[in-house]
């Protein structure tokens, strides 16, 4: 029993004197990982109550340590962390003839002691110097109480470790479990909501029914519908995206509403949510929709934890939320469709919004205060450049699509105001040949022929303006133009490129009209 009490000794004096923090505890108690050290010089402290008659099996444990160490050691904050095993036995294995750091098969990534009784002299080594290796602050109490067994206080020892634990695992549930989530289970009702009923007016994936809804589109935000940057929050493009950014929002959000409080959750969300449309106007000219960016606010609001709470953070979630972090970056550089300029804006808002709210329970702190004059600043600077950004206030291929599924809704001449036919052409060869389309579709062929035409100039390979310039032509009579544009249009392949076009039936037209 005597080893036993050394052993819950040593854990107290580490534990209750040194501020050592429990960061693993085995079941039976017999083995303790301790983090030790000031803030600029960490060391990860292992203690095993031991009973070995034999080296062989103190080799095998050594190397489970080390081997454990490896994982320990992440929930430590620093670099280079230093590794100390100590044993406590009532007596040295049989066949140990020297300190056990000296003994050639033990492994040489830490510093290993043996703390037990020692006829020798030689073999074991105190209390006394591991703490001086260690270099704690308050010298050891060599003599062991004797005024009750050893196993009284062994058990007081304990209790008094155990309490401590107790204290210390309440204070970092109380950081990370303020409250309950509430209002993140709004937002999901919501988002499911309106994807819903985007899905019942028409397709989620369409550029008309997101943009009805409120999607980002850099036009309609330059005519004053700002209204936009928040309703984009709200939408989702496609099933994928959806379960995709409410899994995360369950998650990540669920957890930064735990942390941070309802309402200071809330804040954030929007703040970041706002960063993040802003972001998206200011350096993506595509029609643009999600909660990804007030979702990256949800990781600035855990990066903002992590910088107040660095330890508590490392330890438990930290490397995770880098890493997850660091890929959805990554991807959204490689990808060309991700919007990642709404991400890193959402990021950026979240961090500072959680900055000016601040964490709950901790008070007000003057450093909140230049962030009540940030946030509007830069978000008056995203909007500013993003007003100045010709090359990403509008985009000819999203104009296209969009007068495309126009075109096909009947309604040609909205598709027409898209794409402005009084000079927004460019050298996009789609924009006259849509153009064209929504005269055709009005069986204005003389106006399409020359928007057909015009097309052709830019892009004489583009085998649908080819066709439809035939078909304009053959609706005018015109047989011979139609003969050439038709099989202009067979040289390109215009057969293998489109599905909606009826060659054959056209080339016999055509033929049957031939002088």
């Amino acid at each position: 029993m005597e080893a036993m009490h050394r052993y819950w000794k040593l854990i107290y004096h580490l534990v209750i004197k040194e501020d050592a923090r429990i960061l693993e505890i085995s079941q039976d108690r017999k083995q303790i990982w301790l983090e030790t050290g000031t803030k600029n010089q960490k060391a990860v402290v292992r203690l095993a109550r031991i009973e070995y008659d034999w080296m062989n099996k103190v080799e095998h444990d050594a190397k489970e340590a080390e081997r454990m160490y490896q994982r320990v050691k992440r929930m430590v904050l620093g670099r280079n962390v230093p590794f100390y095993n100590v044993y406590i036995s009532s007596y040295p294995p049989a066949d140990l003839t020297q300190s056990l750091n000296s003994y050639p098969a033990m492994p040489k990534s830490g510093r290993f002691y043996l703390i037990s009784r020692d006829p020798s002299g030689r073999i074991a080594e105190s209390e006394e110097q591991v703490l001086k290796d260690l270099g704690t602050r308050f010298t050891w109490s060599p003599a062991l109480e004797d005024e009750y067994s050893h196993e009284d206080w062994g058990r007081y020892y304990r209790a008094e470790v155990k309490e401590r634990q107790e204290k210390l695992e309440k204070e970092d549930r109380s950081l990370l479990l303020f409250t309950k989530p509430r209002i993140v289970y709004v937002i999901l009702a919501a988002i499911v909501s309106v994807f819903v009923w985007m899905e019942q007016t028409g397709e989620s994936t369409n550029l008309v029914t997101l943009i009805e809804f409120g999607a980002k589109y850099n036009p309609a935000l330059l005519e004053g519908e700002w209204w936009r940057l928040f309703t984009s929050m709200f939408l989702h493009i496609g099933v994928f995206h959806l379960v995709m950014n409410s899994l995360a929002l369950f998650y990540i959000g669920g957890a930064v509403e735990r942390m941070y409080g309802t309402l200071r959750f809330l804040i954030i969300y929007l703040t970041a949510g706002i960063f993040g449309s802003l972001a998206s106007f200011t350096f993506n000219e595509q029609v643009s929709a999600g909660a990804s960016g007030a979702i990256f606010g949800c990781f600035g609001a855990l990066l903002y934890f992590g910088l107040i709470h660095r330890a508590l953070f490392f330890r438990t979630m930290g490397l995770n939320v880098l890493f997850i972090l660091g890929i959805n970056l990554v991807f959204g550089f490689v990808v060309p469709a991700v919007d990642n300029g709404a991400h890193i804006g959402g990021l950026a808002g979240g961090f500072l919004a959680s900055a000016l709210v601040h964490l709950p329970k901790h008070g007000r702190r003057r450093t909140q205060l230049p962030f009540i004059i940030l946030i509007p600043g830069l978000a008056a600077c995203l909007l500013w450049y993003g007003l100045i950004n010709e090359d990403k206030q509008g985009s000819a291929m999203v104009d296209v699509q969009l007068a495309q599924q126009y075109l096909e809704r009947d309604n040609a001449e909205r598709a027409r105001q898209i794409l402005n036919e009084e000079g927004n052409n460019g050298s996009n060869p789609y924009v006259p040949f849509v153009l064209g389309n929504t005269y055709m579709a009005e069986n204005q062929y003389e106006r399409a022929l020359s928007f057909f035409q015009e097309a052709i100039s830019i892009n004489d390979e583009l085998a649908e303006a080819h066709y439809n310039l035939a078909v304009a032509y053959s609706a005018l009579e015109r047989w011979e133009e139609a003969e050439q544009s038709l099989n202009r249009a067979k040289q390109l392949g215009i057969e293998n490129q489109s599905e909606d076009v009826d060659v054959k039936s056209m080339e016999e037209r055509v033929n049957a009209n031939l002088p």
